[in-house]
Formats: C-alpha cells, sequence, structure tokens
C-alpha cells in the first residue's frame, strides 16, 4: 500500500513551490481533462459502492448483536411471564441456557474474530478514500492557480516595455503553477486505477473470513439449541400442527369466554 503514502506526499507537496499570485477567477486552461474525468468517475463508483458496503458490514454485526440479545430476553421473559403459575419446564430451562451461552460465549467470539478480519480492513481500505477526495479538491486548487499565474504572465507582457523583470516574475509563476498542477494530475490519473484493483486484495480474504466466522457461528449456536431438542416432543405424525392449532384455539375460546371479553368497555 506504498502508493497510497505516496499519494499523500504528493498531495502535501504539490504545490508547496508555487508563489503567490493575484488575479480574476477563469482562464486560458481547460479543466476539462478526458484522461483524469474517467478516472474521477471511476473512483466515484468505487466510493459509492465502497461506503455501502461498510456500512453494511457493520450493519450487519449489529444485527447478530440484536438477535442474540433479543433471543436471551425472550427466553428470560418467558419464563417470568409463567413463573407465579407454574415452575419453569425443563424445554425453557434449557432453552434459556442456550441463548444465554450464545449471547454471552458465542456472539462475543464472533464479534471479535469479525471486527478484526471483516470490519477492520474495510474500514481501513475505506479511510484512503478522503486521501484522494483531497487530492482531487487540491487539483482543482492548483488548476485554478494556474489560470491566474497565466492571465497575469499575459497582463506582464502587454505592458513588457514598462518593466522586463516583471515578465521573467511572471513566467516563473506560470512555471511554478504549471508543475504543482501536472504533478498532481498525473499521480491522481496513475495512482486511482491502483486504490480500484486493489480491493480484490481487500475484499477475497474477508468475504472468506466473513463467510468462515459466520460457519463457526452458526455451528456453535446449533450446537446449543440442540440441547433443547431432548426437551421438545417428538413429532408423532402429520397431524402434530393441526392438533397443536386446535389446543391452543381451545384456550382462545376458553379466554374470549370470560365476561370482561364479552363486555362493551
Amino acid at each position: 500500500m506504498s502508493f497510497w503514502n505516496n499519494t499523500k506526499k504528493t498531495v502535501a507537496k504539490a504545490g508547496s513551490g508555487l508563489r503567490g499570485v493575484g488575479g480574476a477567477s477563469g482562464g486560458a486552461l481547460s479543466a476539462s481533462d478526458p484522461e483524469f474525468n474517467e478516472q474521477e468517475q471511476r473512483f466515484r463508483n468505487l466510493e459509492r459502492r465502497a461506503m455501502r458496503l461498510l456500512q453494511e458490514t457493520k450493519d450487519y454485526r449489529g444485527s447478530i448483536s440484536g438477535m442474540t440479545t433479543a433471543q436471551r430476553a425472550l427466553a428470560t421473559n418467558l419464563t417470568a411471564f409463567l413463573l407465579d403459575v407454574q415452575r419453569p419446564q425443563d424445554y425453557q430451562a434449557a432453552y434459556r441456557q442456550a441463548t444465554t451461552h450464545i449471547d454471552q460465549t458465542s456472539q462475543p467470539q464472533f464479534d471479535e474474530v469479525y471486527v478484526k478480519t471483516v470490519l477492520e480492513p474495510m474500514a481501513q481500505y475505506c479511510g484512503f478514500l478522503p486521501e484522494f477526495n483531497k487530492a482531487i479538491k487540491k487539483r482543482k486548487g492548483l488548476h485554478d492557480d494556474l489560470d491566474k499565474a497565466r492571465r497575469a504572465l499575459a497582463k506582464e507582457q502587454a505592458k513588457a516595455a514598462e518593466d522586463p523583470m516583471a515578465v521573467e516574475r511572471a513566467e516563473m509563476d506560470v512555471q511554478y503553477a504549471e508543475s504543482a498542477y501536472n504533478t498532481l494530475n498525473s499521480a491522481l490519473i496513475r495512482e486511482i486505477p491502483k486504490l480500484i484493483n486493489s480491493r480484490v486484495y481487500v475484499v477475497d480474504p474477508c468475504f472468506e473470513a466473513f463467510v468462515k466466522s459466520q460457519l463457526q457461528f452458526f455451528n456453535d449456536s446449533l450446537q446449543q439449541m440442540d440441547s433443547v431438542t431432548r426437551y421438545v416432543p417428538q413429532e408423532a405424525g402429520p397431524n402434530d400442527d393441526r392438533i397443536l392449532n386446535e389446543r391452543v384455539e381451545g384456550v382462545m375460546n376458553q379466554v374470549r369466554g370470560l365476561s370482561i371479553c364479552s363486555m362493551n368497555v
């Protein structure tokens, strides 16, 4: 990633020898540069997609944490909801224990690996994007300075007989401005493709780590949930769902039969 460091140095040094030149805005040099414009458009596309991917990696991390927390809270409240009418059933205790382990052990382990192997590399890659944005903005400023220097030179050349030294100074200003602009413009044209191509060497290992960390997390979660299955009645046939629904509906009918539920209050 030395080219990123080189770009930072180029941005910092470009225009360091530029002498201040006054003048109105606008000028003879056009800001249109097809080669640069193409690379800037590619950079904008990369920037948009990279920032979206970074946000999605953050959202995924949050969704896993939110899911395990909600799962554990549900198990806790399920037991509390029934505590005054019955002792906790074996499946309730097993489910609460499993969800607690997932939330307190499996999820933190997943989170640690995910942050180190997925989130941090993506954030580091996206952290270089502002450097290129600053370079693009500085290129525009250097272009404006070059325009001013050229107009100042034309002005001095129009009255060269009055002060020949002024023309020489204006020519030096143009040389400084042109050198600074060309240096940064060339660096951007050269290094934006390198930034774009390097995404492969970031995303590929991140995606591999993402898949592996997912597999580990869900495998650990499955092992914990397997401990609950022995307390859940085995399905006896295709009518189990119908029978369960009838039992629930029977209870709901009893609730509907309560006098308070039939009152228009």
